[in-house]
C-alpha cells in the first residue's frame, strides 16, 4: 500500500471522528434543553399525572392496621404486607388458590391482651379485588363444623378463630387459645373494618337470591371461581346445600356468556360424568328437560336455561334431586324475565 493511500485513510478517520463528536455534542445539548422543558404546555405532563392517579386508585391501598386495635389490646408486631410474589412465605401451600381467586395484597398484624400476654391474635386482611372474589375464598374454605356468626352476613367462628368477608376483603383472625375475651376482641376488630376501610358493612352477593330458599342449609352457599366438582369447565359456579329429610344434595348454577356457551359447558360436564363412571337414567318427571346421571350411588342432574348451566349434585335420591331441579329451573327462569 502506498504512502498516498495511507494518508487518505488517516484523513478519513479524522473526518469521521469529528463528525461523531459533533453528533454527541448535539445530543447533549438537546438533552439539557429538554430537561428544563415545560411538558405541561402541551398537556403531556397532566395526562401522565392523571394516568398515575388512575392506577393508584385501582391498585390495592396501603393500610394502617393500628386503627383496628381492639380495646384492652395493643400491637404485638409491626404490620407486614405481602404481594403475589411473596404470599407463599406467609401461607405456604395456599398461595396459588388465593392468586387464582384475584388476590392483590395481604396485610397482617398481631394484637396482644394488655392483661394477659399469652392471649394474642393475628389479623390476616386479604384484599381480593372484588366482593365476589372475597366471598369465594371465604365460602370455599368455610369448615363444615363452623358456627355461623349472626352479627354479620358472612361470618363464622371455630374454636380459636373467626372469619369474615367484607366487600373486597376476606378476613381471618386466629387466636392463641380458645377464649371468650379473644372472640369478643375479634368481633371488635371486624366491626371496625367497614368504617376504617370505607367498604360495605353488609356485603350482598345478589346471585344467592337465585337459589330456592325452602330446605336450604343456612350458610352453605359457596362460589367456585376456577372449577367445581372436579370439572374445570364449571367456572364461576355458585352452590348451595339442601336437606330433604335425611337426604343431602347440592344445587348449582353458573351464568355463561350466552345460551350457546351454556349448552357447550353443560354437554362437556355431562360427558365428564359419563366418562368417569356415570350412567344415563330416565327421568321420573317426564316434564323435566335435563340430563340425569347415576353416579356411584348418587344422582346428578344437568340442564340449561338461557345463559345458565345448572343442576343438582350428589343427591341421595333421584326424586329429591328432580324436585329441587324443578324449583331451581323456575327461579332461574324468573330471573330471565325481569
Amino acid at each position: 500500500m502506498g504512502p498516498v493511500s495511507s494518508r487518505a485513510k488517516r484523513f478519513e478517520s479524522v473526518i469521521s471522528f469529528c463528525l461523531l463528536a459533533v453528533l454527541v455534542l448535539t445530543a447533549i445539548g438537546v438533552f439539557l434543553k429538554q430537561s428544563d422543558f415545560d411538558m405541561s404546555r402541551f398537556g403531556v405532563y397532566t395526562a401522565a399525572l392523571a394516568l398515575s392517579s388512575q392506577k393508584s386508585q385501582t391498585s390495592s391501598p396501603e393500610i394502617t392496621l393500628d386503627a383496628l386495635t381492639p380495646t384492652g389490646f395493643e400491637t404485638l408486631s409491626k404490620s407486614e404486607t405481602y404481594t403475589e410474589e411473596n404470599l407463599y412465605e406467609k401461607i405456604n401451600g395456599k398461595a396459588p388458590f388465593y392468586i387464582e381467586s384475584g388476590f392483590r395484597k395481604l396485610f397482617t398484624r398481631r394484637f396482644v391482651s394488655k392483661k394477659d400476654k399469652d392471649l394474642w391474635m393475628e389479623l390476616f386482611l386479604f384484599d381480593m379485588g372484588t366482593a365476589k372474589n372475597a366471598f369465594a375464598v371465604y365460602s370455599v374454605q368455610k369448615r363444615p363444623d363452623a358456627e355461623t356468626l349472626q352479627t354479620m352476613r358472612f361470618a363464622y367462628k371455630t374454636t380459636n378463630a373467626s372469619y369474615f368477608a367484607f366487600d373486597r376483603y376476606y378476613v381471618e383472625l386466629v387466636g392463641s387459645a380458645q377464649s371468650q375475651e379473644l372472640l369478643e376482641a375479634m368481633l371488635a376488630v371486624a366491626g371496625k373494618i367497614p368504617s376504617r376501610l370505607s367498604v360495605a358493612n353488609d356485603t350482598e352477593i345478589v346471585e344467592l337470591r337465585l337459589f330456592p330458599q325452602e330446605n336450604v342449609v343456612a350458610g352453605s352457599y359457596k362460589l367456585h371461581l376456577t372449577g367445581a366438582f372436579g370439572f374445570e369447565g364449571l367456572t364461576g359456579t355458585f352452590t348451595a346445600r339442601y336437606m330433604f329429610g335425611d337426604n343431602s344434595l347440592t344445587a348449582f348454577f353458573s351464568r355463561r356468556r350466552d345460551t350457546q356457551d351454556a349448552h357447550a359447558v353443560a354437554d362437556s360436564f355431562y360427558k365428564f360424568l359419563i366418562k368417569n363412571g356415570g350412567a344415563d337414567k330416565p327421568p321420573l318427571n317426564k316434564n323435566i328437560e335435563a340430563k340425569i346421571v347415576e353416579f356411584y350411588g348418587t344422582t346428578e342432574i344437568v340442564f340449561t336455561t338461557g345463559p345458565f348451566i345448572a343442576g343438582i349434585h350428589e343427591a341421595q335420591t333421584q326424586q329429591s334431586a328432580e324436585e329441587l331441579a324443578v324449583k331451581l329451573i323456575n327461579k332461574l327462569n324468573d330471573e330471565q324475565t325481569k
